[in-house]
This record gives structure tokens, sequence and C-alpha cells, in this order.
């Protein structure tokens, strides 16, 4: 089941759209709008649309500018960056094999959750500011135990060094706090989080219990 209140209904028709066009047949969502999908425990705003293959970014410009209205930020060979009614789309090649076979419920077309957490870890060890990352990550130990989010991490990128995201979940020094997140269910407590990582490196064979947050109903938009 994904949680479609975490993502407004014009993006999630949006991204329904898009993934359905033919030139669009080869991405999926990935990124924090993926996890939100799939966990409910946070509101996401952009389209992370991955593909594993080579595309033409020059020409899937042209597509959605005539059908969508595409408004182009960056772009070079296999990557486009851009905006469609004010929600951000990144389409870009990853060029690493699937972990498992991409998730597809109600015309939404997803990348596993497996895949998301390898791309997730990967992520924070290349870019620790995020604080969403650190937030989704810590989310996560609710399904998983850090040891298989890194067996994970080790499956989709086997020429890298694990200890690069064991030792960077919990080096805390470049997250951007000012970061707006807007929980589901009440504020997010980073102290509880910051605990909650540092807890996963020691115990990491444990799936932990859901962080306790003051409920709030989310009204779909």
């Amino acid at each position: 089941m994904l949680y479609t209140e975490t993502v407004t209904r014009s993006t999630l028709e949006l991204l329904k759209k898009l993934e359905a066009e033919r030139m669009m047949v080869g991405f999926n969502l990935a990124g924090g709008t993926s996890l939100s999908l799939y966990l409910g425990h946070r509101l996401s705003l952009d389209l992370d649309l991955f593909t594993p293959e080579s595309f033409d970014a020059v020409q899937l410009e042209q597509f959605l500018k005539e059908e969508y209205g595409f408004r182009t930020d960056f772009m070079e060979k296999n990557t486009l960056k851009g905006t469609i009614d004010g929600v951000k789309i990144d389409c870009i090649t990853h060029s690493y094999d699937y972990l498992e076979k991409p998730y597809i419920e109600s015309g939404i077309r997803l990348y596993s959750m497996e895949d998301v957490i390898a791309m997730k870890l990967s992520a924070i060890a290349d870019n620790g500011s995020r604080l969403k990352d650190f937030i989704d990550i810590a989310f996560l130990s609710t399904r998983f135990p850090f040891s298989s989010m890194l067996k994970m991490y080790e499956r989709k990128f086997p020429n890298s060094n694990v200890i690069r995201p064991f030792k960077a979940i919990t080096y805390f020094d470049d997250i951007d706090f000012e970061e707006d997140i807007v929980m589901v269910n009440g504020e997010y407590d980073w102290m509880s989080i910051e605990k909650r990582l540092i807890e996963m490196t020691k115990i990491q064979d444990k799936t932990f219990e859901a962080f306790p947050f003051p409920k709030k109903n989310i009204k779909n938009r």
C-alpha cells in the first residue's frame, strides 16, 4: 500500500501521466517522494525519475516542453532537471542494476524500497547536508535492521566501501537544519532521530519500534 496522502493530488496525477508516456517508459520514481509513498512519514514535493538506461536529454526536453510546459533548469548528457507547474522534476540515468523489480501500484511505478535505501545511503555518504536523508534512514529502521540496509548498499554499489555510509549516518556536522521538513504525524524531534541513528550503528541487527509522534491529521489536498 502506498501512502498517497504524502503527495499533493496534482503532483500525484502529474507523476501518473508522466510515467504513462512512451517517452518515460523506462523511468521510475526514486528519492524522497518514493520513500514518503512507501512509509507515509513526511510530505514530499519533488519527482526524481531515474532510469538505468541512457536517454536523449534534448529529445526528452522538447517532448516535456511541448506536452507539459516543462521549464528547464539544467541539462547535460543523461540528465534533465526543471519544473512542471511548479513541481521540481529530475530525470536522470542511474546506471546501476535493480536490486529488485520496480514496484507498481495504481499507475505509479517506483524503484523498490531496497533500491531506494541503497541510494539514500549513497546520498548521505556523498553529501551529508540534507536533513531529510537522515530522517528517512531513521524511519526506515522501523522496517529494516541497519545490517540489511548496508547489504543493500553493497549489492547496489559493489565497488564502493560500505564503511562510507556506516560512518556518514552518524556524522551530523554538515546537516542543514534550516531545511523545511513537514512530517505527517507531528513535528520531528532531532534528538530522537540522532539517538536512533547512533543506536542503529551499535545494534545493527535490530529493527526498531516506530517513533512516537503526536497524532495529526493531514488532509488530502
